[in-house]
């Protein structure tokens, strides 16, 4: 008994708003069983004389309309509305197959009835609409009775189940007799129990409503009662007396929002200030017990309020100044790193912080004043803030610097997608007091956080990264070896500097030697042995002097020191050859050049024939004009100008015709080759004779070998270096070398 009751749901127990109300389940749960008893005993009676007749079609129906019934009772509850509509739906089904497979039309008649019910049924069920609806649809079954509409037609069939007549009128008088009898008696039981809880609640509510009067009229405070669309219904003394109101006011269906403009009444907190007549009231308020009225409760605040408004004052200045650029007023470095501690504990999955600037920050310096440079940082910032869905917690965190994050999770998304795009929205032009401004921003990233490195450590990894960015790759990842190998080369550069300082570099000489091995000159080259590297090879430190802009003081050093060299050796009764001395781009640029290098002569009374320059390709193509004039003032002092390691990257024969230039120095790329390439040795060749016929003296550069020897030998050439006579030595091995052999550098095997 206890299932049966649960089940059906007979108790009328309370249901929130939102569930449907435990009586109707109960009609729809008793309307399903019955019906699944009918259908099932149809089903079973008429199972033999269906298979006997060969009437497959009433097998189908049956035990559909069986499995249809055990459907609807099983989701009953927790598809309610689906179920009750499904319900009906297989009523008006059940009802057209009856018409659509009876041969006999009075007793199709009878089965379109059925149909009728389903008025009755919706408006228990799902109300008075769906009820309305089935009663106008009811108008098909009686328009198919009166006028004697036959559907079997339609279907074709012959031959109907003999006792048909017995199951038709059978169903009927069951259904209407038992099944809606009986959900039409559940639901008057809920109603008549509706009832009764009423009329207690309004016994309840009227005694409450007494108590609640005398607390209501006699409060302190000023009390305001509104309804549903928030007109005033009630107030007490208090609050007429502070917002100016009467009875007769009252009685026009007032809103409070017509006192109180500023009253939000629909946000979650039930207390807020609010401003009336240059006042500040705290509002309150209570459900009252039908939900259907609220009490709203004000006092004065007004001291309070502008206490607390000068604190919040003083706190958000204080906020501004401590976490805000004091330029450009946007969000500082500090805001940004605090903001990015507190995000790691939401944001579980971490995310990139990057750093971006303009490519052309110095030019800017110089071209744009502070407030200009200022604005279009600004402008930067606003643009980033625009992007929708795009990066968050922009800042400025250093001289033209913004830092903002990204929340994606694949480093090949930030690089290859995110990035770029707003990297495009960056780079559009900017309209400034000065005229319009086209940029290019870079950009360098770094994860957080990353082996537990605070917000600060990860935003200066980003800034490191942001220094190997350029415009051919204008997004760099941060690469924890990268750094270091830059932390390294700006300690290279630091040591560099002090030995410049203290002329702790060497020099040492590489002999040019004819084919035979006789020394007709020597190479200058600048070598360091730190106290601290240890011995720097050259191709890692004058990149860096060249970088760091000290390679002009490298070039003073090894004048000196070679000047100071051919001056001790002239001293010693040694024999001298002429030494040639490499200069850069920068040392060719500098319009003091030719005075200095002068002056280093004349200090140790060496002849300018005694020198030979060797420029680089680079340092012609700087400045035509200023290349030529100075080649031809060098030449005229006596000094011979050579081009080095020609052959390197894109070398423009062109330029052998357009400077009057004493060598040229095939580099060691071309000679490596030209015994085993028919190409390359054809275009040695060529290079060969078109020097020969500017005059030009070819020097192999790099010669390793005998053969290579014997091939630049047998093209006219004259001059050579390389490993195969001698590498780079310090001057006391030169001097050793020239007091045992002479200026005689033959291959070692043959000494």
């Amino acid at each position: 008994m206890r299932f049966f009751n649960s089940y059906f749901l007979l108790s009328d127990q309370h249901t929130h708003d939102n569930e449907v109300a435990h009586w109707r389940i109960s009609a729809l749960r008793i309307i399903s069983s019955l019906v699944l008893l009918l259908c099932f005993f149809v089903a079973c009676h008429t199972f033999s004389s269906a298979l006997a007749l060969k009437l497959s079609y009433i097998l189908v129906l049956t035990f559909g309309f069986l499995t249809i019934a055990g459907g609807l009772l099983l989701a009953s509850k927790r598809f309610y509305k689906q179920s009750a509509h499904a319900l009906l739906i297989a009523i008006v089904i059940a009802s057209l197959c009856m018409n659509l497979f009876l041969t006999d039309l009075e007793l199709a008649k009878v089965g379109s009835m059925y149909m009728y019910s389903c008025p009755i049924i919706a408006l228990m069920l799902l109300g008075y609409r769906t009820a309305i609806a089935y009663s106008i649809l009811n108008i098909v079954p009686f328009y198919m009775i009166v006028n004697n509409v036959d559907l079997s037609n339609v279907t074709g069939i012959a031959q109907q189940l003999p006792s048909a007549d017995l199951y038709i009128t059978g169903l009927i008088f069951l259904f209407f007799n038992i099944c809606i009898p009986l959900a039409v008696a559940r639901t008057i039981v809920a109603a008549k129990r509706l009832n009764k809880s009423m009329n207690v609640a309004n016994t309840l509510l009227r005694d409450k409503n007494e108590l609640y009067k005398t607390f209501f009229t006699e409060s302190d405070k000023a009390k305001v009662i509104v309804d549903e669309q928030f007109n005033i219904t009630d107030t007490n003394k208090c609050a007429d007396a502070l917002f100016g109101l009467s009875t007769m006011a009252r009685k026009k269906d007032i809103k409070i929002t017509a006192l109180l403009p500023s009253l939000a009444l629909y946000l979650n907190d039930i207390s807020q200030v609010v401003e009336f007549k240059e006042r500040f009231l705290r509002a309150s308020y209570s459900v009252a017990i039908n939900k259907n009225y609220r009490i709203y409760e004000f006092y004065d605040c007004t001291e309070e309020h502008v206490i607390k408004q000068n604190l919040l004052t003083a706190e958000q200045e204080n906020k501004r100044l401590k976490y805000s650029n004091p330029h450009t007023k946007l969000p500082n470095e500090h805001w940004f790193e605090l903001q990015c501690e507190r995000l790691i504990s939401k944001y579980s999955h971490g995310f990139y912080i990057v750093v971006t600037q303009t490519a052309n920050s110095e030019y800017l310096k110089l071209k744009l004043s502070q407030q200009s440079a200022q604005a279009l940082l600004i402008s930067a910032y606003k643009r980033l803030k625009a992007i929708p869905e795009g990066p968050f917690l922009c800042a400025h965190v250093a001289t033209g610097k913004l830092a903002f994050i990204i929340g994606v999770q694949g480093e090949g998304e930030v690089k290859n997608k995110v990035l770029p795009a707003i990297k495009y929205t960056l780079d559009k032009t900017y309209a400034l007091q000065s005229g319009r401004s086209q940029q290019d921003f870079l950009f360098g990233y770094a994860r957080y956080p990353d082996q537990d490195h605070s917000s600060a450590e990860v935003l200066a990894n980003a800034e490191s990264a942001l220094k190997h960015a350029n415009k051919c790759e204008p997004i760099s990842g941060y690469d924890e070896k990268r750094s270091q190998a830059f932390l390294e080369k700006h300690e290279i550069s630091m040591l560099l500097d002090e030995a410049l300082t203290q002329n702790d570099l060497s020099v040492h000489y590489q002999p040019k030697v004819t084919a035979s091995g006789k020394c007709i000159g020597l190479e200058a080259l600048a070598r360091w042995d730190s106290k601290i590297l240890g011995t720097v090879s050259p191709g890692v430190f004058i990149p860096i002097a060249e970088e760091h802009r000290m390679v002009s003081r490298l070039t003073d050093l090894v004048i000196q020191k070679v000047c100071s060299q051919l001056a001790d050796w002239s001293l010693q009764g040694l024999p001298t050859v002429p030494v040639s001395i490499n200069i850069s781009l920068l040392d060719f640029s500098q319009t003091d050049f030719i005075a200095k290098l002068v002056k280093y002569l004349a200090d140790f009374n060496v002849k300018p024939h005694q020198i030979e320059l060797e420029l680089t390709e680079t340092s012609l193509e700087a400045n035509h004009a200023h290349s030529l004039t100075l080649i031809k003032t060098l030449q005229s002092w006596g000094f011979t100008v050579s081009v080095d390691d020609f052959g390197v990257g894109y070398s423009n024969i062109a330029r052998l015709a357009d400077y009057p230039i004493n060598k040229l120095k095939l580099d060691r790329s071309l000679i490596s080759q030209v015994t085993s390439s028919t190409r390359q040795k054809s275009l040695v060749k060529a290079v060969h004779v078109m020097c020969k016929e500017l005059d030009i003296a070819c020097v192999a550069e790099g010669v390793e070998t005998q053969k290579q020897v014997d091939v630049m030998a047998h093209m006219g050439c004259t001059e050579f270096q390389g490993f195969y006579f001698a590498k780079p030595m310090p001057a006391k091995e030169f001097v050793a070398h020239v007091t045992k052999h002479g200026l005689v550098f033959a291959h070692k095997a043959t000494l």
